[in-house]
């Protein structure tokens, strides 16, 4: 499918010496800094593709050691991207060597997208009998692909483009906007009491005007939360991608959707923000966490009628009352957390996971319940 990528993403290469990879080097360069976060960034273990492959620093330590101590805090993000770019504004890499110097990014278009779609829809139907009908609808299904971006839009912002050009399957996960339970349908019922009705057909008029000519009505949705990830805030393979943060703990129980209100007026989606936060940690070399790996909370929404029609004349006039209730039961429905504003791992831990608002099916403002009555007559 057609998909944008990025020309000029980091290429790894070798110190042909030792023959460490960069990404190794950045590898053990950031899992120290992780692991040693108060130690003096001299103590950092040289490794060898910084000190054979780079120029020399000329400030008495090593590259190693002047990478962790003035390119902070990104070699500790795992931030491959930046830290290489800094390598060149200190003179330590020749321009365009490792990633082009020129732009950014460079993008182009491409046949590296991919998607897959199963789906399997059960309908239930009911032909009106009795004064009763429905239409129920419910969709399992599951879309995966390694980029979600439409076509005729533009990638940017760091989200959007092919993740590696490289490695193009690198990023395949769960589609941005997969849902993988659906459930909707409609509802009439006319109430069998009354003239041309099962019961009590033969009432007199003004006892026809009380008990007859009754009708409810309900449209329900359910679905399932879409996909959405944990963001590492570093720019992995360049600068087009702010790539996902890595799962270090367990998907079930707390990182599972259990919208929760956190200290303070954050509304999060885990029970525990902090403790899902310690769950994940940045990439680490050129590895990354997998792609929308993480559930939004479900929706559902329930819209009920009633109505009543008053014969006024015979069966010429009627006056028809009728009254609706748009999310009748006043039920919120909270939005996905923003990967971009909220899911990533420079935010305070106990705002990880908070929820930016709530949603309606058309995407409206009018989130609570709404009312309305109409009086019509009908001639």
């Amino acid at each position: 499918m057609l998909a944008q990528a990025d020309a000029e993403q980091l290429i790894d290469f070798p110190d042909k010496k030792s023959g460490q990879q960069l990404s190794q080097a950045m590898a053990a360069l950031t899992t120290w800094l992780r692991a040693n976060p108060n130690a003096p960034a001299a103590n950092a273990p040289p490794q060898p593709f910084f000190e054979h492959v780079l120029y020399n620093n000329g400030t008495g330590i090593s590259n190693t050691a002047f990478i962790a101590e003035n390119m902070a805090p990104y070699p500790a993000r795992g931030d491959v991207a930046d830290s290489v770019d800094l390598m060149s504004y200190y003179g330590l890499l020749p321009d365009n060597v490792g990633m082009a110097a020129q732009f950014s990014e460079n993008t182009f278009f491409t046949d590296m997208g991919f998607s897959s779609y199963n789906g399997m829809l059960f309908t239930l139907h009911k032909n009106s009998s009795h004064g009763l009908q429905f239409d129920l609808n419910y969709t399992v299904s599951h879309s995966i692909d390694n980029v979600s971006q439409r076509a005729y839009s533009f990638a940017y912002g760091g989200y959007g483009f092919i993740c590696d050009v490289l490695r193009p399957r690198l990023c395949r996960g769960n589609s941005d906007f997969d849902v993988t339970q659906y459930l909707n349908g409609n509802v009439l019922y006319q109430l069998p009491f009354g003239r041309g009705r099962d019961y009590f057909a033969n009432l007199p008029f003004w006892a026809n005007e009380l008990a007859g000519g009754w009708e409810l009505s309900s449209l329900p949705i359910y679905h399932t939360g879409t996909s959405y990830m944990a963001n590492s805030i570093a720019f992995l393979m360049s600068y087009s991608n702010e790539d996902p943060a890595i799962l270090i703990g367990s998907l079930s129980g707390i990182q599972k959707a259990h919208v929760s209100k956190a200290p303070g007026t954050t509304v999060s989606t885990f029970k525990n923000p902090v403790q899902a936060f310690s769950q994940w940690t940045g990439p680490t070399g050129f590895e990354m966490g997998s792609r929308n790996n993480l559930r939004g909370p479900g929706f559902f929404d329930l819209d009920l009628g009633l109505g009543k029609t008053f014969p006024v004349y015979r069966e010429k006039v009627n006056l028809k009352f009728r009254v609706d209730a748009f999310n009748a039961f006043n039920h919120p429905n909270f939005a996905t957390p923003s990967f971009q504003n909220n899911m990533d791992l420079t935010s305070p831990p106990n705002e990880f996971g908070a929820i930016p608002g709530t949603v309606t099916p058309t995407g409206s403002d009018l989130s609570a319940r709404v009312l309305q009555g109409s009086l019509r007559l009908e001639f």
